[in-house]
């Protein structure tokens, strides 16, 4: 089933008028963008906790913004470019103050994204990290993917564009506006074990064997296999094939190819070969994945 995301039930009139949601009207489901046409004052304004990680870019005009916390209101002045984020689980208390109607553009990232993709840069220390939570922030960068997924949604864009942005935005908001734990020196064996992942999904495509993925960490098959699995929570093969069912669901997310062509694509040698190990995977069959998403 399609991920239903909890911001879709806010309702923010009479203060903010809604002009797109691109799970609607797009069907996008990696992440939700959402086009806001706010009123020029607004005076207690309460959003429910999410399960999700927003964040909320100011596209027109400009206005004074206010955040509770407890007790205590913090102030911000909003001009475009400018960035709130609330991190997943947190309610939300605002007021603002201006003289004319403002835009923005509220793009929501679901929370097993943000945890997976933590615990992918920092391991078990991603427990102690502290979600990206700020009321006004400056990033070009970020600013620059949200205004090209606000462009995406309005045109019309691939839900393949949403999924690739989630993927960067998360890493980038992790990295750049989370508390991330201190670094630690990386092992040698750590730097072996990314490099065979980066050759894996390079080649995914690619009829490969253990001894030829070994061969690129530089390590023999069985210390491989050890620090492999120490390093990922999976032995490659399970690896490889988790990159193989990945690709082989965006492309099942098309209707231009078939399940035989899509096996070839992704590295199985039969289409029969790719419905095992998808349904292994996912629960689910090629086929009934992609009539459910479509």
């Amino acid at each position: 089933m399609a991920r239903v995301f909890g911001a879709l039930n806010f309702d923010q009139r009479p203060f903010a008028q809604r002009r797109l949601c691109s799970w609607r009207d797009r069907g996008w489901t990696s992440l939700l963008v959402q086009l806001y046409d706010n009123a020029e004052v607004a005076d207690d304004v309460v959003l429910p906790a999410a399960d999700d990680q927003t964040l909320v870019l100011l596209t027109g005009g400009t206005t004074t913004i206010e955040s509770r916390h407890g007790s205590t209101w913090r102030r911000a002045e909003y001009v475009p470019g400018r960035i709130g984020m609330t991190a997943p689980g947190r309610p939300t208390f605002l007021r603002w103050r201006g003289t004319q109607r403002t835009l923005t553009t509220h793009v929501h990232l679901p929370r097993s994204l943000i945890d997976r993709t933590a615990a992918e840069l920092w391991g078990r220390d991603a427990e102690r990290l502290g979600r990206p939570d700020s009321l006004a922030v400056d990033d070009a960068v970020l600013a620059s993917v949200i205004s090209s997924l606000r462009a995406a949604a309005l045109a019309g864009a691939d839900e393949l564009y949403a999924e690739s942005a989630a993927t960067f935005l998360a890493v980038h908001i992790l990295t750049r506006h989370a508390s991330a734990p201190d670094p630690s020196p990386p092992r040698s064996e750590d730097i072996r074990v990314r490099r065979a992942i980066a050759f894996i999904r390079d080649n995914y495509h690619l009829p490969l064997t253990l001894a030829e993925i070994a061969a690129v960490a530089d390590l023999s098959t069985f210390h491989f296999l050890r620090v492999f699995k120490a390093a990922t929570g999976r032995t490659p093969h399970r690896f490889l094939n988790a990159v193989r069912v990945g690709r082989a669901r965006r492309y099942l997310e098309r209707d231009d190819l078939s399940v035989t062509e899509i096996a070839h694509l992704c590295g199985f040698a039969t289409s029969s070969r790719l419905a095992a190990v998808f349904r292994l995977e996912t629960g689910l069959s090629p086929t009934a994945y992609r009539n459910r998403r479509q």
